[in-house]
């Protein structure tokens, strides 16, 4: 996709749609974890329906940051793609970190841990900067598509 005959919004074609799947896992995850608390009264049914939840978005979370670290830079290349300047990699990185952070380090406390306070701010910290990584890496990737 990136070969030397595209243009540069279609060389980020392919990121923009990863960080748009990777965004919106994010921001089903949040709803559907949501309407469970809301709709559900029995702590263990939510959290048998919360441990395969967290797990495909977690791991759709994980491909969508390998592929877009993976097409930032063109094969032999000494620099990254043009749409993967500044900021970019760097949301990728934390969105890839916290992630895994949220998954198989805070989310296992916070299930055998329903009541206590810290594994709740954890979970609440981490998805809010799992979230804000992938907003800001799409933002990135949507103002590098609009201005070129």
């Amino acid at each position: 996709m990136g070969g030397s005959g595209h243009s540069p919004a279609a060389a980020a074609r392919t990121p923009w749609w990863l960080a748009c799947l990777w965004l919106g896992t994010v921001a089903g995850s949040l709803l559907a974890v949501i309407g469970l608390f809301a709709t559900e009264p029995n702590w263990h049914r939510i959290t048998a329906q919360l441990q395969p939840l967290s797990l495909v978005q977690t791991w759709i979370s994980i491909a969508a940051c390998v592929g877009l670290l993976a097409l930032s830079r063109r094969k032999h290349a000494e620099t990254e793609e043009a749409w993967a300047q500044g900021a970019l990699l760097i949301y990728v990185l934390g969105g890839l970190v916290t992630a895994v952070l949220l998954h198989y380090g805070v989310l296992p406390q916070w299930l055998a841990r329903a009541h206590a306070w810290l594994p709740r701010l954890q979970m609440l910290g981490l998805l809010l900067l799992h979230g804000g990584c992938a907003w800001l890496a799409w933002r990135s990737l949507y103002r590098y598509r609009k201005h070129t």
